[in-house]
């Protein structure tokens, strides 16, 4: 009985802001006048709705205070708490917020009351939101705001309410949906900010309550459900301010606001970076979720307030007049930054996990649905977890890995050998190599950097920096990663798996991928990876309208990383979308369908083109010098021969013996005579394949180098192989069902007789890799060309000179060092070689090189390094020779020094003389004494520059083609190489990345997009 009079001193006048809520105001209203404790007063402010709602306010006999359209929330409460009658005698008044999309319980009011009895410090207290449409859903349980504004809840995303957070909770703030204030204290604190119309009032108003001494308190006892109408655009946003009618604008902005109007001082300039910053962040995932309204939005709406920071600080003033306690008091509210990073976290892995494992309906059931007729009490089944290793995916991994460890035992460590040069130190000298507009190789180039180097970049970036590491895990995990990809394929062919397994575990093995790992190639491992999941993507090839762009643009990218290892993927992608457009135009001849075949057109060409700009300027290289069309990444290494490559080996150093046949030409062969899917593909295969015999008879010179090398096919075998691979799929899959059901016959002795020389394969192979083919050319404990005496003077030219080949064919080949191997993206970087240093070289070997010394001065050759072992008889040679010194003599080689003033920057007086200027590094500073010439020992490239005294000296090219300036006068002079053009290079590339990225990314859903099935 005296809680009951306590309850009844309380007096409660409801207030109805409504706005275009017909949808849900009928379930508001009968919401309402069902309270198990009876409301004292009610009012309705409507704000010019334009459905039915002053209708039915009035036929529930609602009074109703009109108000403009542009009426904020805030503004239209003090216009019902203004037509209330004043509080009389010990009556504390209350006023009860209730939008027109929130539906009370019956018990509401009188929980809520209940919770604030013994609690006279409280001015607002707030219900328990949950879903309007799931009424499962937990909404809120009490707000704050995170310090880059974001509304702070403390659920997870569609959190269900179990009562895991039941009671009554001390908050920042509460909804408005429902919440109970005090009138006196609503008064006193002069109602909401009128600046804030719609959206972040409530956190604004209880941050007030706060500091002016009040408490805020959250009973999850009473409960209303609530629609969101606003904040999910289920209507518009008319109130002033919200530019042309945006929710999310207006949201950001009064969270800014709010932030910045509360906080204290000292902690404004942290605020401002903070808020910016995340806005930010925020736009650039709208812009990859294809959203550029919403990505506006959180530009705008903390620039707005940054631009014209006038109502902050009047806003600012008008809460210290009210200010009791230090706003420090809501410290203990506002989330810390580790909540906020687990609930990104939480929320980023729950829409991966809906995306990519989205729930089948109808599929759930009950636990006690599910032994309704059982006794809960039976033990279930259990599951032994050794079981795990019987099914043929596991024991097919496990026995790769195991194989690949042994045959991998010389690559445990800093790779090197075959066309893998030495691995640089780290991923700076990656980045360095790929910004750079001058690389120091040879003779000095300004090609572009080829992709792919950012690509390695990035990964030795996620190791840390170490790069050696990076590769060492690439080449040791490649079979098995190459097993998973053509697996991922040969799931969609059959539901077989002791079909498809073994199929991925030959692939793993065939002769490209054994060949591409010992002997070095990164392109053709990165293809044998990536290639089997374009048929995955690409389901319609011939109707490739059925895609569409999105999908599209997701296969460009994949087409842009092989672009970036290879180019021979463009002249492959040429052939087959060359067949593909035929067979469109006589499709077109057939029907005109003009728009059909212009559709396909774009499509393909968008494929074929995209990944060409997108790898620019280094693909556009290519067409002045065409060899790169066929060449791979790393030293230039000769392929095999076409006897071996229609076998489907691609020779070279690390290949299988020619006696290692594998099944492939015959699995292509007899899939050729299929009659089912197998066929198809097998002509694809056999494309490949004669793409492959073809190039292979071709010699090319790239990388710098001037002697022709056959081309490495391997890239063109990777498609025979998954071709051959996935016909025999197809082909075992129909055939097993027809071999069970029938007698013994010729395809019974045909099938036995594939497995048998698969198998044959198989073991052969297993067993040249762990033991011949371990001491492959690509390991970790080869020695390194250059000795590290030579590497003590950095970036000085020496010309090194050793054998290569066998045995019975040795060749003596040279190249300039500047003063260490070669590194990982040199060679691909290297310039032609020099005729003259050519020349120069190759009378050096023969003998009659009497002015080599002087050729080799003058390009800026210091030394000259015959490396261990060489003919002895050549030694002696250039031991007899004028200009050479010999200065060491070790078990690494031989070394002499070159006579002559050599240098990068030498200074050229007018008699002739010569004079080594101090220093010729980029960007350094050096002083001329005399006027002369100014020879840089590079080749010549119009980006070098030299400047005297603040002025742009002349720029000529010397009789051996290197950059010459004339200095007209003493003074100190700086030599910069212009990196302009890389630059803007780097930006396009920056920029086209990223539209390609957006078009590729899903799109987003605006919110007036989701369903509320989704939003409850």
């Amino acid at each position: 009985m005296a809680a009951q009079v306590a309850v009844d001193r309380h007096r409660v006048s409801a207030i109805i802001v409504t706005h275009d809520g017909q949808t849900w105001l009928p379930e508001t209203v009968a919401a309402l006048t069902s309270q198990s404790r009876p409301i004292d007063y009610v009012v309705a402010v409507d704000t010019d709705s334009q459905d039915s709602s002053l209708q039915l306010l009035k036929s529930a006999r609602i009074p109703i205070i009109n108000a403009a359209r542009s009426c904020g929330f805030g503004e239209a409460v003090a216009m019902g708490v203004e037509s209330l009658a004043d509080t009389r005698g010990n009556t504390i008044e209350w006023i009860w917020l209730i939008h027109d999309d929130c539906a009370p319980a019956p018990t509401a009011l009188e929980f809520l009351l209940s919770a604030i009895d013994d609690r006279p410090q409280v001015a607002m207290v707030g219900p328990k939101l949950l879903g309007w449409h799931d009424r499962t859903h937990l909404l809120e349980v009490g707000i704050s705001i995170a310090g880059n504004g974001a509304r702070w809840t403390g659920l997870e995303p569609l959190e269900y309410d179990q009562g895991q957070h039941d009671g009554v909770h001390d908050v920042l703030s509460v909804s408005t949906a429902g919440a109970l204030i005090r009138r006196d204290i609503f008064e006193e604190l002069g109602g909401f900010d009128k600046n804030l119309a719609l959206f972040r009032d409530d956190v604004d108003f209880g941050w007030r309550a706060r500091v002016a001494g009040h408490s805020v308190i959250a009973a999850t006892s009473a409960i209303v459900f609530h629609a969101q109408a606003s904040a999910t655009e289920r209507r518009t946003v008319d109130v002033e301010g919200a530019f042309l009618q945006r929710p999310l604008l207006l949201d950001r902005r009064n969270a800014a606001y709010v932030l910045l109007a509360n906080s204290s001082w000292w902690m404004i300039p942290w605020l401002s970076i903070q808020l910016l910053s995340s806005a930010i962040a925020r736009a650039i995932g709208y812009l990859l979720a294809k959203l550029p309204g919403y990505a506006s939005d959180e530009f705008l709406a903390v620039l707005t307030l940054l631009i014209k920071p006038g109502p902050i600080f009047k806003a600012r003033k008008d809460r210290k007049a009210h200010r009791f306690v230090s706003s420090r008091i809501v410290a203990e509210y506002i989330p810390p930054r580790w909540s906020q990073l687990r609930l990104s976290i939480s929320r980023l892995s729950e829409s991966l996990r809906s995306r990519f494992y989205p729930d089948s309906d109808g599929l759930t059931q009950s636990v006690l649905e599910s032994v309704e007729d059982e006794d809960l009490l039976v033990p279930t089944k259990g599951v032994r977890w050794f079981n795990v290793f019987r099914k043929p995916e596991v024991l097919g991994f496990i026995f790769l890995a195991v194989i690949t460890l042994i045959a991998s035992r010389m690559r445990l460590g800093s790779l090197i050998g075959g066309a893998l040069p030495a691995s640089p130190s780290g991923a700076r000298d990656l980045w360095r190599s790929y910004f750079e507009s001058w690389h120091q190789v040879g003779m000095g180039s300004s090609h572009a950097t080829p992709p792919w180097i950012a690509l390695l970049a990035i990964g030795a970036s996620l190791l840390f920096g170490k790069a050696p590491l990076l590769l060492t895990l690439f080449f040791l995990s490649a079979p098995l990663m190459m097993m998973w990809s053509i697996l991922t394929l040969f799931r969609k062919l059959t539901q077989n798996a002791w079909i498809s397994m073994p199929a991925s575990f030959i692939y793993a093995i065939s002769p490209v991928a054994i060949a591409a790992i010992n002997s070095g190639r990164l392109a053709t491992v990165v293809t044998l990876i990536v290639a089997p999941q374009i048929p995955i993507l690409l389901t319609h090839w011939k109707k490739i309208d059925l895609h569409t762009w999105r999908q599209v643009f997701t296969l460009t990218l994949i087409f842009s990383l092989l672009y970036a290892f290879t180019l021979v993927v463009f002249l492959i992608l040429c052939g087959v979308i060359g067949f593909a457009l035929f067979g469109d135009y006589q499709e077109f001849s057939r029907g005109r369908d003009k728009p059909l075949f212009l559709e396909r057109l774009s499509k393909r060409g968008v494929l074929l083109l995209t990944p060409f700009i997108l790898n620019a300027p280094y693909s556009f290289e290519a067409l002045i010098t065409p060899s790169r069309f066929l060449s791979e990444p790393g030293l230039s290494l000769p392929g095999g021969g076409a006897h071996l490559v229609i076998l489907g080996n691609p020779g070279g150093v690390g290949s299988l013996p020619w006696w290692l046949i594998s099944p492939m030409l015959l699995i292509l062969i007899i899939a050729l005579f299929s009659s089912s899917s197998a066929k198809v593909i097998a002509l694809y295969g056999t494309g490949f394949l004669s793409a492959a015999v073809v190039f292979s008879s071709i010699s090319i010179s790239t990388h710098g180098d001037s002697a022709r090398v056959r081309v490495w096919t391997g890239t063109f075998l990777v498609g025979a192989t998954i071709a051959s691979s996935a016909a025999g799929v197809v082909i075992l899959d129909r055939l097993r069902a027809v071999l069970v059901s029938s007698n013994v016959h010729f395809r019974h002795i045909l099938a036995a007789l594939l497995l048998v020389i698969t198998a044959l394969y198989s073991t052969l192979t297993l067993a040249w890799s762990v033991s011949a083919g371990a001491t492959s050319p690509v390991q970790s404990s080869r020695s390194t060309v250059m000795p590290a005496f030579l590497s003590i003077e950095k970036d000085t030219k020496t010309l090194v000179l050793r054998e290569v080949g066998s045995v019975d064919a040795k060749s003596i080949q040279y190249y300039i060092s500047r003063g260490k191997d070669i590194t990982l993206g040199e060679p691909d970087v290297a310039p032609p070689q020099t005729t003259q240093i050519a020349v120069a070289a190759q009378a050096l070997i023969d003998g009659s090189g009497i002015s080599s010394s002087k050729v080799f001065a003058d390009f800026g050759i210091k030394y000259v390094f015959v490396k261990s072992p060489f003919d002895r008889n050549i030694i002696r040679t250039i031991d007899g020779l004028g200009g050479f010194t010999r200065t060491s003599a070790t078990s690494a080689g031989v070394v002499w020094r070159v006579a002559g003033v050599t240098g990068r920057l030498i200074l050229v007086s007018d008699d002739g003389g010569r004079e080594l200027l101090e220093t010729g590094e980029v960007g350094a500073r050096t002083t001329v004494d005399h006027p002369g010439k100014i020879l840089l020992t590079e080749s010549f490239d119009r980006s070098w520059q030299v400047f005297q005294n603040g002025y742009l000296l002349d720029r000529l090219k010397s009789e051996e083609g290197l950059p010459l300036f004339t200095a007209t006068e003493s003074g100190e002079i700086s030599l910069i190489h212009d990196g302009t053009i890389r630059r803007a290079w780097l930006s396009f590339e920056i920029i086209a990345w990223i539209f390609v990225l957006v078009l590729a990314a899903p799109a987003g859903r605006r919110k007036r997009e989701i369903s509320e099935k989704e939003l409850a």
